[in-house]
Protein backbone atom coordinates (compact mmCIF):
# COMPACT_ATOMS: atom_id res chain seq x y z
CA UNK A 1 0.00 0.00 0.00
CA UNK A 2 1.18 3.74 -0.50
CA UNK A 3 0.50 6.62 1.29
CA UNK A 4 0.29 9.95 0.56
CA UNK A 5 0.55 12.53 2.36
CA UNK A 6 -1.26 15.67 0.71
CA UNK A 7 -0.12 18.59 3.05
CA UNK A 8 1.96 20.52 2.31
CA UNK A 9 5.84 20.28 2.58
CA UNK A 10 6.00 22.33 5.68
CA UNK A 11 3.37 20.11 7.27
CA UNK A 12 4.59 16.75 6.16
CA UNK A 13 8.10 17.90 7.75
CA UNK A 14 6.40 19.17 11.00
CA UNK A 15 4.38 15.63 11.07
CA UNK A 16 3.77 12.57 8.79
CA UNK A 17 2.61 8.94 9.31
CA UNK A 18 6.12 6.65 8.58
CA UNK A 19 6.69 5.79 4.70
CA UNK A 20 4.08 8.34 3.57
CA UNK A 21 5.59 10.11 0.41
CA UNK A 22 4.28 13.82 0.29
CA UNK A 23 2.53 15.18 -2.80
CA UNK A 24 0.88 18.65 -1.90
CA UNK A 25 -2.49 18.48 -3.16
CA UNK A 26 -1.96 21.90 -5.36
CA UNK A 27 0.72 19.87 -7.21
CA UNK A 28 -1.24 17.59 -8.42
CA UNK A 29 -4.18 19.76 -9.40
CA UNK A 30 -1.43 21.09 -11.97
CA UNK A 31 -0.87 17.22 -13.14
CA UNK A 32 2.15 16.07 -10.37
CA UNK A 33 0.60 12.54 -9.88
CA UNK A 34 2.38 10.00 -8.20
CA UNK A 35 4.42 7.45 -11.22
CA UNK A 36 3.48 3.83 -9.66
CA UNK A 37 0.78 1.40 -11.13
CA UNK A 38 -2.86 2.70 -10.83
CA UNK A 39 -3.78 -0.98 -9.87
CA UNK A 40 -1.97 -0.27 -6.35
CA UNK A 41 -3.67 0.21 -2.91
CA UNK A 42 -3.39 3.95 -2.51
CA UNK A 43 -4.33 5.98 0.56
CA UNK A 44 -4.57 9.49 1.02
CA UNK A 45 -4.73 12.14 4.18
CA UNK A 46 -4.16 15.81 4.76
CA UNK A 47 -5.11 17.52 7.59
CA UNK A 48 -8.75 17.67 8.38
CA UNK A 49 -9.88 15.32 5.90
CA UNK A 50 -10.70 18.12 2.86
CA UNK A 51 -7.82 18.30 0.62
CA UNK A 52 -7.88 14.31 1.17
CA UNK A 53 -11.09 14.46 -0.61
CA UNK A 54 -9.98 16.22 -3.41
CA UNK A 55 -6.65 14.02 -3.85
CA UNK A 56 -8.99 10.92 -3.71
CA UNK A 57 -11.03 12.63 -6.77
CA UNK A 58 -8.15 13.86 -8.63
CA UNK A 59 -6.58 10.45 -8.54
CA UNK A 60 -9.84 8.65 -9.42
CA UNK A 61 -10.12 10.97 -12.47
CA UNK A 62 -6.17 10.06 -13.68
CA UNK A 63 -6.95 6.75 -13.63
CA UNK A 64 -6.18 5.01 -10.18
CA UNK A 65 -8.50 2.50 -9.15
CA UNK A 66 -7.74 1.44 -5.67
CA UNK A 67 -8.03 5.14 -3.60
CA UNK A 68 -8.78 5.45 -0.11
CA UNK A 69 -9.48 8.72 1.93
CA UNK A 70 -7.95 8.62 4.89
CA UNK A 71 -8.89 11.64 5.97
CA UNK A 72 -7.21 13.76 8.81
CA UNK A 73 -3.57 12.58 10.00
CA UNK A 74 -5.17 11.98 13.09
CA UNK A 75 -7.40 9.48 12.14
CA UNK A 76 -4.34 7.44 10.65
CA UNK A 77 -2.48 7.56 13.60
Amino acid sequence: MIIIDVRTKEEYDAEHISGAINIDVHDMMNGMLPNIDTDLDITVYCGSGRRSQVAKHLLEQAGFHKVTDGGGIQNLK
